[in-house]
């Protein structure tokens, strides 16, 4: 159950209570047990508090790739009505997952902004102390930046569809307000004020369980992509790359380790989690997985393609009759590790590959730059033993191939759901074609997330999105 009022009581609760706790999931010391705001005394105490609002970031991925075609079902999706009828894009559990993400990126706001708040009335001592406080509201903003940028593409219409309409509440101060909907245009503005900000402060963490000054940039440069900016998403994408090293830091070695336990090199932003991750799409060891790697994109893969080896975990297990085998096209990456009982320690939120995507992206959509499109993501193919996209691709052809290897490279993590909705009347129209389970027209209303009942119930300001009931009792 969550409204504007009860993300002020899940962030108040954070403040008020073991926030220490909260921070001991990012390797944070357990220092103090806060008990009233005004224990926000020290940069460490803010850190801690800021520890709580990434702890209560969600995790969409695997339900964004069940909504995409990144899967296909198995015999065994039966065994699953719930998440048989997510896959098909049924209201019910399109309906409970909008709750649970707006839940928790609101809850992450909130604390962002009691962060910022409290901040504001310490005294450094020293340089080291201003420097970390300079780097944990850096992070507050960019915290927010984060959740509001995923928000606006899950409960807003695409940008393509007109600027003007509404976009999703932006909270400024960590209180209770029933605030409307503010534009795209001015949550596109916001966050890039937000992301402007952080960005300004050098902030290097020694892990990649904080957003790092390189991170804000990779979300520069995919914010000015999502709001057609691309000369600056081209100039926020390069910087990433150039700062990060550039394409050699794409090495074999730092790609395997993203998929055996830690973060790695690769990586600019994960979550921390002890908890298991990806096991919903299991239904038993013995049987296999209730979902699959869609067949054509398993296929997609060059034989000594990295990308390959990680995404795709092919198991056997017995058939239907004595004797017989049948080979599962089961995940990689996360659900392997589960198979392979490897812990899972984070869960990775931005990565430096992004910034390639980004690039090319960019280039082929300003519409003169094919050549400075197929040479960024060939010189990322060539790192992950993949073949280069052919010299003669232009255009919407160009565009729609870099979209295949963006597949390719992020199967199982979401990201596919969001270029589907970017771009659905356009290049990726034919998404659903050959699967009568995703027959999901491009105008239909699901591709907007509903806002929560538990919202608009108490904010009669909020408006519901197009197609979906706002029910008032």
């Amino acid at each position: 159950m969550t409204t504007m009022r009860n993300t002020l009581r899940y962030a108040l609760a954070a403040l008020f209570a073991a926030v220490g706790g909260s921070a001991c999931t990012l390797d944070i010391p357990y220092e103090n047990q806060l008990s009233d705001p005004s224990a926000i005394t020290t940069v460490t105490t803010a850190r801690e508090l800021l520890a709580s609002a990434y702890d209560r970031l969600p995790n969409p991925e695997f339900e964004l790739s069940v909504l995409s075609d990144d899967f296909e079902t198995t015999s065994l999706i039966s065994r699953n009505s719930d998440l048989g009828n997510l896959y098909k894009w049924q209201t019910l559990p399109m309906t409970n997952l909008a709750l649970t993400l707006w839940q928790g990126y609101y809850e992450s706001i909130a604390i962002a902004n009691a962060v910022l708040e409290r901040t504001v009335a310490l005294s450094p001592q020293n340089e080291s102390e201003q420097a970390n406080l300079a780097a944990v509201n850096a992070e507050a903003k960019a915290l927010k930046a984060y959740c509001y940028f995923d928000l606006l593409r899950l409960f807003a219409p695409d940008i393509s569809e007109g600027g003007s309409r509404d976009g999703v509440i932006l909270k400024e101060q960590f209180e209770l307000g029933f605030l409307p909907r503010s534009s795209i245009d001015a949550c596109v503005s916001y966050i890039r004020t937000l992301l402007t900000e952080a960005v300004a402060t050098e902030n290097s963490p020694e892990t990649a369980y904080w957003i790092s000054q390189q991170g804000v940039r990779c979300l520069l440069a995919e914010l000015e992509l999502y709001a057609g900016q691309y000369e600056k998403a081209v100039e926020w994408a390069n910087l990433v790359l150039t700062t990060a090293g550039g394409y050699d830091l794409f090495t074999e070695t730092n790609y395997r380790q993203l998929w055996n336990g830690g973060a790695g090199p690769e990586s600019l932003f994960s979550r921390h989690t002890t908890v298991p991750f990806y096991l919903d799409l299991r239904y038993d060891t013995e049987k296999g997985d209730f979902l699959e790697v869609s067949e054509d994109l398993a296929g997609s893969y060059d034989a000594e393609d990295l990308r390959g080896a990680e995404s795709l975990y092919p198991k056997e297990f017995p058939g239907e009759t004595v004797g017989e085998t049948i080979t599962m096209r089961c995940l990689g990456k996360y659900n392997r590790m589960n198979w392979d009982a490897t812990q899972i320690s984070c869960i990775h939120k931005l990565r430096t590959v992004t910034a390639c995507f980004v690039l090319a992206e960019a280039y082929c959509l300003q519409g003169s730059h094919d050549g400075e499109a197929r040479t960024a993501i060939n010189e990322y193919l060539t790192r992950r033993k993949a073949q280069p996209l052919d010299e003669s691709l232009t255009g919407d052809d160009l565009l729609r191939a870099i979209l295949a290897e963006k597949q390719k490279e992020f199967v199982g993590e979401g990201e596919r759901w969001f270029d589907l909705k970017h771009y659905r009347k356009g290049v990726l129209s034919s998404w659903s074609q050959g699967n009568s389970d995703k027959r999901i027209d491009a105008t239909d209303y699901r591709w907007t997330l509903p806002i929560p009942q538990e919202e608009y119930f108490y904010n009669e300001n909020v408006s519901q999105n197009e197609g979906w009931p706002k029910i008032e009792n």
